[in-house]
């Protein structure tokens, strides 16, 4: 297997830019240099062609074969460990856990770059990583469609109205004689917080463990000016394939706080790692979760 990747030297780079890429890169990679360099970096070097008086800026696919030294990889995992044993000192409970990508994942896919698609890299390490604030994101959205579920059932109304009605409650810290098994909405205010009142658990980022796995993808969309010009999707219309990167069968490590003042029992932590752990193996995270993307599962990586 070729593992080796190609630096782009496009014509549209400027010149200095270019004698700094050949120079300290040369016209492809070895595995035995990607431990010397920030992967961010490479992300960031797009393949840019022209096609009929067209710019086209695409992804550069070599960047798949990119390989993390494990050693860098564990000093992060250690790091964590260090910053977690020293808040438990400091007053605070901790929860971890670790779970397993069940096929692939993709977070920031649409956030700004000139590659067209993206992906979130830790803005130090330049590896993968799930942000807290997109934890605790889908952690609260997966417990307002449990509530709602229940709200539906029990007031016989539309689930859409019900979602709309639990969110805003949550939002807004309005208390509701809600309860699904041993779970009350009202503890929900106090793990996620309102607009004026903090919320008592913490999220973490996430990290991988191990071997990181990269994938390149793609996205085949059949109707481009429909999307771009607003015209009617119509089958005379060419597909324009976009492809993009994805992290494939690799395992992440999840952290969850909360202070002992505050929970002392751990029960808002307890419920906060039960919802968390149900929203990443039942609904995913992260882009494209409907095609089976950031579904995670305990067992071992394939």
């Amino acid at each position: 297997m070729n593992e080796k990747i190609r630096v782009p030297q496009n014509n549209y780079f400027n010149r200095s830019f270019k004698d700094l890429l050949y120079r300290f890169f040369g016209s492809q990679i070895y595995p035995q240099k990607f431990k010397e360099i920030n992967f961010a970096y490479l992300f960031n070097l797009p393949s840019i062609t022209r096609s009929r008086n067209e710019l086209k800026i695409r992804i550069n696919e070599d960047i798949e074969n990119f390989k993390w030294d494990k050693d860098f990889i564990n000093a992060i995992e250690n790091r964590k460990k260090q910053i977690n044993t020293q808040l438990q000192k400091e007053g605070y409970n901790l929860q971890n856990f670790s779970l397993s990508l069940s096929w692939r994942l993709v977070i920031g896919l649409g956030a700004s770059h000139p590659q067209e698609t993206s992906m979130t890299l830790h803005h130090i390490y330049g590896i993968p990583y799930i942000p807290g604030s997109a934890l605790k994101g889908v952690t609260r959205h997966w417990a307002v469609l449990k509530f709602a579920e229940e709200m539906s059932k029990s007031e016989n109304i539309k689930f859409e109205k019900a979602i709309e009605k639990v969110s805003k409650a949550l939002e807004n810290g309005e208390k509701m004689d809600l309860k699904i098994e041993d779970l009350e909405f009202n503890q929900l205010i106090e793990i996620f917080g309102t607009q004026k009142q903090q919320g008592k658990v913490i999220f973490f980022d996430a990290y991988p463990v191990g071997e990181i796995k990269l994938k390149i993808d793609i996205m085949n969309p059949h109707y481009p000016k429909y999307y771009s010009e607003g015209q009617p999707p119509a089958d005379w219309q060419n597909p324009v394939p976009i492809k993009f990167l994805t992290i494939e069968n690799t395992k992440f490590s999840f952290y969850l706080a909360s202070k002992t003042e505050d929970d002392p029992n751990k029960n808002l932590l307890n419920i906060a790692e039960k919802l968390l752990l149900e929203a990443l193996k039942d609904y995913g995270i992260g882009a494209k979760t409907s095609l089976g993307y950031g579904i995670f599962t305990e067992g071992q990586v394939k």
